[in-house]
Order: structure tokens, then C-alpha cells, then sequence
């Protein structure tokens, strides 16, 4: 499959894995308690990474295309699509098929390594110099290393907007409820 099919398939292709733990019963785990407890906290958390991801990624919010290097993209140029994979995970675990976790993370890593080739290229060509600067100084997925003089902390509306932006990932945990309802 083509770079840019991959791109613009990102989204249903990397979430493959919740489609085959939605269809799956084999080896469940049945502690509601501990399903719950995990697969809840580590998709809540990843919903926040991406709300906080949201507050400073600015076209999303505001139309204009602008290089984000505050918040999240201090640390990594592509904290949404980790939490994507965080998300992704806790679902897959929310539907109690634990063992399949670890395969679906390799598969979004596969995924979005290759979206992230592709958006690379895009933004090497729309921000020039300033990107691939940024690319030297920031790691592709996650470290400690940040972009000097850009905390730039969000105002409230920002937030309220990239709240109201997330939202709707809320609705992605009526999937394990209908999972546990049909079986």
C-alpha cells in the first residue's frame, strides 16, 4: 500500500486491532474490576496527552497552519499519535483480550511510522529549515530533550476548545460495553 494511502487510511487502519478484540473471545480475561481499573486509566490518561496535544496544536483549533513546537511537541513531534496508541491499547484491553495489547501496539508503531515518513516530508517542504531544526532537537516518538523557550501555556478557551475537540473519544468506550452486551 502507497505511503499516502497509508496516511489517509491512518485512522481505520490502526485501529484494526480493536475490530479483531471487538470479534474476539478467545482467552478473556473476566475480572471486570481489573479490566476496568487499567484499560480506564491508561485510556483517560492518553485522552488527556491528546487534549493537551490539542491545546497547542493550533490549525486544529484556530484554521491556521502553524509550526507547534509548545506542549507535548516539546518532547515528541507526534504525541497524538502515541496517545492514539495508548488509546488503542486500552481498548483492545478494556476488551478483556490482554494478550492481544502487545501485538497491537507493533502494529500502530508499523502504522504510524510510516504516516509519520510521509507527514515528515510534508512539513520538511511547508516549514523548511525550521522543521528539520526541530526534528534535530525533538525525537520522533518521545524523550527528554525539548525545544528551549517554548513552554507557551494554553488560556482557557483554548482548552474548553480542545476539550470539545476530544470529546467524542469518550464514545469509543461504548465498544467494550457493547462487547461484554452481545457476549
Amino acid at each position: 500500500m502507497p505511503t499516502k494511502a497509508v496516511f489517509k487510511l491512518r485512522g481505520w487502519l490502526a485501529a484494526l486491532p480493536v475490530v479483531v478484540a471487538f470479534l474476539c473471545s478467545y482467552d478473556e480475561l473476566e475480572n471486570d474490576t481489573t479490566t476496568w481499573a487499567i484499560g480506564g486509566a491508561l485510556f483517560l490518561a492518553a485522552m488527556a496527552v491528546r487534549i493537551w496535544a490539542q491545546c497547542h496544536l493550533h490549525y486544529r483549533l484556530s484554521g491556521h497552519k502553524v509550526l507547534t513546537v509548545t506542549g507535548p511537541y516539546r518532547y515528541s513531534r507526534n504525541p497524538i499519535y502515541l496517545a492514539n496508541t495508548a488509546m488503542i491499547a486500552a481498548l483492545v484491553w478494556l476488551m478483556e483480550v490482554p494478550w492481544l495489547v502487545v501485538p497491537t501496539v507493533i502494529w500502530c508503531a508499523l502504522v504510524y511510522s510510516v504516516v509519520v515518513r510521509y507527514e515528515e516530508s510534508r512539513l520538511s517542504a511547508n516549514f523548511g529549515e525550521r522543521y528539520r531544526c526541530y526534528m534535530q532537537t525533538v525525537p520522533r516518538w518521545f524523550g527528554w530533550r525539548a525545544v528551549e523557550g517554548a513552554e507557551g501555556i494554553p488560556g482557557q478557551r483554548r482548552l474548553g476548545l480542545a476539550v470539545g475537540a476530544e470529546v467524542h473519544c469518550l464514545l469509543f468506550l461504548l465498544l467494550p460495553a457493547l462487547k461484554e452486551m452481545v457476549s
